[in-house]
């Protein structure tokens, strides 16, 4: 029972820990040297907008059909977010928590980054809204398979 508890806090503190870890590489990534040598366009936003709800549709969906994760648990802050395959609607929230956390951290860096600034705040935004936009379809399709919680 103990263990148990302990695997719990330990979750509690390495999933709070990737999301400040995200918030501050982030903000670290929008710093004038580290903005040289990228190139993010609004070709690029389009494309992640468009491919993670697909993209979070398709990986519940294969965890149903090839592991067998039925039904499914809702997210929370003390379990693994690295299990995508046996637990993916905890991988699929934290990953949304972890883009938007980068999201905010850039733009928090600086207001006037330039066209490279922006384009790539504009990247980190696209997969959190597009992540955003996925978890909502993936809670709509799959919403008979999540399990009721006490």
């Amino acid at each position: 029972m103990a263990a148990k508890l302990y695997m719990r806090y330990f979750w509690i503190i390495l999933n709070s820990t990737l999301v400040a870890l995200a918030f501050w590489g982030g903000y670290n990534s929008m710093a004038p040297g580290r903005l040289l040598h990228i190139n993010p366009d609004p070709v690029a936003c389009l494309i992640i907008l468009l491919a993670m709800p697909l993209f979070a549709v398709w990986s519940v969906r294969y965890s149903i059909r090839r592991w067998k994760s039925d039904p499914l648990s809702h997210p929370s802050w003390n379990r693994n977010p690295l299990n995508w395959w046996r637990d993916p609607l905890q991988s699929l929230f934290f990953s949304t928590c972890i883009m938007a956390a980068m999201a905010i951290g850039s733009a928090v860096q600086h207001p006037a980054f330039g066209s490279v600034g922006f384009w790539t705040l504009g990247v980190y935004c696209c997969f959190a809204v597009g992540l955003s936009v996925g978890q909502f379809w993936v809670y709509r399709i799959f919403r008979q398979r999540i399990a009721r919680t006490v």
